[in-house]
């Protein structure tokens, strides 16, 4: 049987827009969302698509924008002047020599910088261009594991992990889940507390979505040792049943689907 990306690409209609869409209606109409002020899951439009200035991303990594997928172009050919020669400098430098030398796609091209993306199966990299007059200016270089795309949080929080909590285990019957929630960002080692924003749930026919984020902590500089769990309850609008309980930012598709 194919996949849903597979019949996509074998239409020609490989784009966010599609995919959304396709997840969107697999789930069916019903979409209960829980009462609260958090409200950082973005709903596709009827059609599946989303907002095209939408700022998304890979979990820990760069950002950029949903029409950025439109048109995933490889470095050899699109560059506008100047990006090449801009990278090459730190790629023949002793650090990047463990960087991919060839085969860079411009992701994001704006008019003050680039975003520049290798796929390397298991691995994708990324390296920043800035402005520079008429040209372009190393920035910076990040590289990870995949990319799943993450909606991104709002300006002013900090994101939030969580997990179920293996101690309360759920069933079908569930009408609320334990969860442990920890602060993704850089706080010192402090606890959640009153800083917890949420959770935002979203119910469909076959999926439990769930969304915190927190409120930084107070004063600047904050280190960055592990920061503690926090036990929190979720009440359900209904029983779980069989529905799969999910990150509420996570888009449910990969950048390596948009890249040529």
């Amino acid at each position: 049987m194919m996949t849903v990306f597979q019949m996509l690409r074998a239409c020609g209609c490989l784009s966010l827009a599609a995919l959304v869409g396709a997840c969107a209606a697999s789930e069916g109409d019903e979409n209960n969302v829980a009462a609260g002020a958090l409200n950082v899951i973005v709903a596709p439009a009827a059609d599946g698509s989303l907002p095209p200035d939408l700022w998304i991303g890979c979990k820990n990594g760069p950002t950029f924008q949903v029409s950025d997928l439109d048109e995933v172009v490889p470095l050899a050919e699109g560059d506008p002047g100047g990006a090449a020669d801009a990278i090459a400098p730190f790629l023949d430098s002793g650090e990047g020599d463990y960087w991919p030398q060839d085969g860079w796609l411009i992701l994001r091209h704006a008019p003050d910088g680039m975003l520049l993306v290798h796929d390397g199966a298991d691995e994708f990299s990324f390296i920043e261009l800035e402005r520079a007059g008429a040209g372009w200016s190393f920035s910076g270089a990040q590289s990870g594991g995949p990319c799943p795309l993450h909606y991104l949080v709002p300006e002013g929080f900090n994101p939030v992990d969580w997990r179920l909590d293996p101690q309360h285990p759920a069933s079908a019957e569930t009408m609320s889940l334990s969860l442990l929630v920890t602060e993704r960002s850089c706080a010192s080692g402090q606890a959640l507390g009153d800083r917890l924003r949420g959770p935002q749930v979203v119910m469909t026919e076959d999926a439990l979505r769930i969304a915190f984020v927190a409120v930084p902590p107070s004063g600047e500089g904050q280190d960055c040792p592990s920061n503690p769990e926090a036990p929190v309850t979720v009440d359900l609008p209904k029983p779980l049943g069989d529905r799969v309980v999910m990150e509420g930012l996570a888009i449910g598709i990969d950048l390596a689907d948009f890249l040529p």
